[in-house]
């Protein structure tokens, strides 16, 4: 069972309602792109044998679709604090973990029918290999990814379990799985597509990596 809406998490919505459609299987870039957010990592600045803290298409630092559960994200990330919580609803029921630094939280992923479905970073501390993070502007984002693509969308806050309403978010074929979520408070445009630089100050407020599915 895959319910969980893009949007947030709705695991099956009310009153038969969906989601807006989309389509997130990843898709691979033309064979004449440029690898934008593929740059090296500069070895010296990062210890060999020190966590990752890299966003990729196949996961976010040392966490893949293989983490399932709080013990796993424990082994993964030493050093932070974990805290797992079952959550159940009338048509909601997943698992959310947090893992948090210093007693900030840094990123939140959720779990359904034991898969992990998405992992949502919400601090800079992890970013792409190009240097995109948590914090940055729509017009930072467009100078890394010439093939970035936004839109705006509205959504049935009572058909998703976090209550999810609307969202201003970014994605780009030459990094598949990854949603850049923009801060969308005040913006007033259509549904629909968005130029980039129609949005270029609005910052980047969660990174989202979908988990693919085997």
């Amino acid at each position: 069972m895959r319910g969980l809406a893009i949007a947030a998490v709705c695991i099956g919505c009310k009153g038969g309602k969906q989601p807006p459609k989309r389509d997130d299987a990843a898709v691979l870039p033309p064979a004449d792109a440029a690898p934008l957010d593929a740059a090296p990592i500069d070895s010296a600045a990062i210890d060999a044998g020190a966590l990752s803290f890299v966003i990729a298409s196949d996961g976010v630092g040392p966490i893949t679709s293989k983490a399932n559960d709080d013990n796993a994200f424990k082994k993964l990330l030493p050093g932070f604090a974990i805290k797992s919580t079952h959550r159940e609803s009338e048509d909601a029921v997943f698992d959310e973990i947090v893992a948090s630094k210093d007693g900030k939280p840094i990123l939140r992923a959720v779990i359904e029918d034991k898969r992990l479905f998405k992992v949502t970073v919400k601090d800079p501390m992890f970013a792409t290999t190009a240097g995109i993070s948590v914090g940055m502007t729509a017009a930072d984002l467009g100078r890394k990814m010439v093939d970035l693509k936004c839109r705006y969308e509205k959504y049935d806050p009572e058909a998703d379990a976090e209550r999810v309403d609307r969202s201003l978010r970014c994605d780009a074929q030459s990094l598949p799985h990854i949603l850049f979520e923009l801060d969308h408070q005040g913006f007033k445009g259509p549904v629909g597509t968005v130029s980039p630089k129609a949005i270029a100050t609005r910052k980047i407020v969660e990174i989202v990596w979908l988990a693919p599915e085997d």
